[in-house]
């Protein structure tokens, strides 16, 4: 979405207030650390989208869903 609007990590750590390390992780394409509800509404609020439309990313569906209730057989 960033590539979209033509805008940076360090754009949306300034305009967040979100420090650009902790964005850096939250974001990271192969192993991201859980996003706080706080952090994904000033995101959405930065970018003047729902924050709905954050959630709903294509990369998400392709990731395999782990439960440890349900090892992989």
């Amino acid at each position: 979405m960033l590539a979209d609007e033509r805008r940076t990590q360090e754009w949306l750590a300034e305009a967040t207030g979100i420090p650009m390390r902790t964005l850096a992780r939250r974001l990271h394409i192969r192993r991201p650390s859980p996003m706080s509800i706080e952090e994904l509404a000033r995101i959405s609020a930065a970018l003047d989208v729902e924050m709905t439309e954050l959630l709903d990313d294509s990369r998400l569906a392709r990731r395999p869903f782990r439960s440890s209730a349900h090892p992989p057989t």
